[in-house]
C-alpha cells in the first residue's frame, strides 16, 4: 500500500500511478521485477500455478481484513468514516484497487484502496489514531498464526495444495504486517511514530507525508538488501517458528 499517502509531489489525483509506473520502469531496467506470474508463464507447472494461486488467496484475504480492521477499530473509536463509506465490509471489492490490484498480478507489488479516517473525530486524540494504525499489521498476524495451526500439528505438509496454498497464506500475511509497521510515510509505522511524538514534532512529521513513497522507492529498488533484512528474513523466520518447520 504504498500509494497511501497525500501532499508532495504525487499527492494530486494522478500521483500514485505516475509513482507505480515510474516503479515498474525502473524495475525493469535493474531486473528486479519478480512477479509471481513470471515464473507461471515461464514454467506452468502444477506446482508453480498452486503458488500463484496462494500468493492471490493470500493478499487479497491480507488486503482486505487489513483495511476492515482499520475502518472497524475506526468506529469503535468514534469515527464512523470509513463505515459510512462501506470500508467496514469484509468483501474484497470494498477494499481492493483497481489499478492496485493489476500490479499485484503483473509486478508482485500494489496497494489497496486506504480507509479514510477522520482524526478529529476519534476518541482519544493521537492515541486512538496509533490504534486504528496498528489494527491493520495486528489483523494480518492473526491471519498468518490462524492459519498456521494446521500447518504446525498436521503429520505431513508436502505436496499438498491446502497446505501449500495455507503457507503461503501465512507467509504473505507476516510479510504485510512487518512491512506496515516501517515507520515510513505513508505506511501505518508512521502513523505509529506520529502518535507518540511531541505535537510540535508530530505537526513537522505530518509534513514530510507526501515524499513517503519517494523514500519507499527508493528502498524497494536500491536498498533491496535492507527491505529483506526487515521484512522477508523476519517473515521466513517467524514461518518456520508458527509452522514448526
Amino acid at each position: 500500500m504504498i500509494a497511501r499517502g497525500a501532499g508532495g509531489p504525487f499527492g494530486g489525483p494522478q500521483g500514485p500511478y505516475l509513482l507505480i509506473l515510474i516503479l515498474l520502469l525502473l524495475a525493469f531496467l535493474n531486473g528486479s521485477l519478480a512477479a509471481p506470474i513470471l515464473g507461471l508463464i515461464r514454467d506452468p507447472t502444477e506446482e508453480n500455478i498452486v503458488l500463484f494461486v496462494g500468493f492471490i488467496v493470500a493478499i487479497v484475504l491480507g488486503i482486505t481484513v487489513h483495511e476492515f480492521m482499520h475502518a472497524f477499530t475506526a468506529h469503535r473509536l468514534g469515527d464512523d468514516t470509513g463505515r459510512l463509506l462501506g470500508r467496514m465490509s469484509l468483501n474484497p471489492l470494498a477494499h481492493l484497487d483497481p489499478f492496485g490490484s493489476l500490479l499485484l498480478v503483473l509486478a508482485g507489488f500494489g496497494y489497496g484502496k486506504p480507509v479514510p479516517v477522520n482524526e478529529s473525530r476519534l476518541q482519544g486524540g493521537r492515541s486512538s489514531w496509533a490504534a486504528v494504525a496498528l489494527a491493520g499489521p495486528l489483523a494480518n498476524f492473526a491471519i498468518a498464526g490462524l492459519c498456521a495451526i494446521p500447518l504446525r500439528f498436521a503429520v505431513d505438509v508436502s505436496g499438498g495444495v491446502y497446505f501449500t496454498i495455507l503457507e503461503s497464506i501465512v507467509f504473505y500475511n507476516v510479510v504485510l504486517g512487518l512491512f506496515n509497521l516501517i515507520p515510513i510515510p505513508p505506511l501505518d509505522g508512521s502513523r505509529v511514530v506520529y502518535a507518540l511524538l511531541p505535537p510540535r514534532e508530530a505537526h513537522t512529521w505530518r509534513t514530510f507525508e507526501g515524499y513517503g513513497p519517494l523514500v519507499l522507492m527508493a528502498i524497494f529498488f536500491f536498498g533491496f538488501r535492507y527491505l529483506n533484512a526487515i521484512v522477508y528474513q523476519p517473515a521466513q523466520a517467524i514461518l518456520r517458528y508458527l509452522t514448526g518447520s
